[in-house]
């Protein structure tokens, strides 16, 4: 297998962050990120990159009316109830842009080799206290049939915060789904339990090498495909810090296409919502690299799903 370059997106809106944000205070993210979906599929195009977009099921209706036919039978019974969107769903206006997107799906699907995938159907955590599997099973029979009504079989599976479970994996297999992305393989994520110390070490791994390239080979767990994440690319933060950040990227792809590794790049549109330009130039710097490696390595580009279908042969 030649070295190769996966793209990932979570494409959630304000579903993914409602507990935590309010269109007051996040507002400018979500719609700037919606308004960067055409110059990155732009991107994409030019430099021949295909990627996954991990969309959660709600925003692909415009109302809540248009979602009550999907809500499921069973909904995620949280201990922490802010986690739900269930509690405030029905208080959503039509096309509320925090929250509906249904014109972009259909741009993503018509740009050659993107993938709609599934973020979930209401942006489900599999590790909260009080959600069941069987809850997880009806949210994901949701995300399936939402998908499929809009013309999309869904293949591949971001779980939010990629809290993938055994139990979860394997409602996965049975539904049919061939791949999943789970969470970095380090020991900052295997040995840091303590939230606060995790967060900064893996700030800190941005810039600095801490837990080397995050490169591996697709891991087959009986007929699902586990697509780990290397590296998620994380917005501007401390700007003279920044070439530290896309020369770590770029050091982790030149060792993925010398060593016929994968290496997986993931972000969510909001993430470059504000201060796109700079965000833009600075994927297309990365990108501009990646052209490199195809040329003196024959790296290539896979989504997600093609990359399951080739691991699954």
């Amino acid at each position: 297998m030649s070295g190769t370059l996966l793209l990932s997106l979570d494409f959630e809106l304000l579903w993914g962050s409602h507990d935590h944000c309010t269109p007051e205070s996040y507002g400018e993210h979500i719609l700037g990120g919606q308004k960067s979906i055409p110059q990155l599929l732009k991107l994409f195009r030019k430099h021949e990159l295909h990627a996954t977009w991990a969309t959660v099921g709600m925003l692909f209706a415009n109302s809540p009316k248009d979602l009550a036919p999907y809500i499921p039978a069973q909904v995620p019974a949280y201990e922490n109830s802010a986690l739900s969107p269930y509690r405030f769903l029905s208080s959503l206006s039509e096309g509320d842009p925090m929250f509906f997107a249904p014109d972009l799906p259909p741009m993503i699907a018509a740009t050659p080799g993107q993938e709609l995938g599934s973020h979930t159907f209401c942006h489900f955590y599999c590790r909260e206290k009080g959600q069941t599997t069987e809850q997880f099973r009806e949210d994901m029979i949701a995300s399936k049939v939402i998908a499929a009504d809009h013309g999309y079989d869904l293949k591949s599976v971001v779980l939010p915060r990629n809290q993938s479970e055994p139990a979860y994996t394997q409602v996965l297999r049975e539904m049919g789904f061939t791949s999943y992305r789970d969470e970095e393989n380090d020991w900052i994520h295997e040995r840091i339990k303590f939230r606060p110390l995790m967060r900064a070490l893996r700030l800190a791994d941005v810039y600095l090498p801490l837990t080397g390239h995050g490169c591996f080979t697709p891991k087959n767990e009986d007929g699902i495909i586990n697509i780990v994440g290397s590296r998620m690319y994380k917005p501007r933060f401390v700007g003279f810090l920044e070439p530290l950040k896309v020369r770590r990227i770029k050091r982790s792809m030149l060792y993925a296409a010398k060593h016929d590794l994968c290496f997986h790049l993931w972000w969510h549109p909001h993430n470059i919502g504000v201060h796109t330009e700079y965000h833009l130039r600075q994927l297309e710097d990365i990108f501009s690299y990646y052209d490199r490696l195809r040329a003196q390595y024959g790296m290539r580009s896979l989504n997600m799903s093609e990359l399951a279908e080739e691991a699954l042969q």
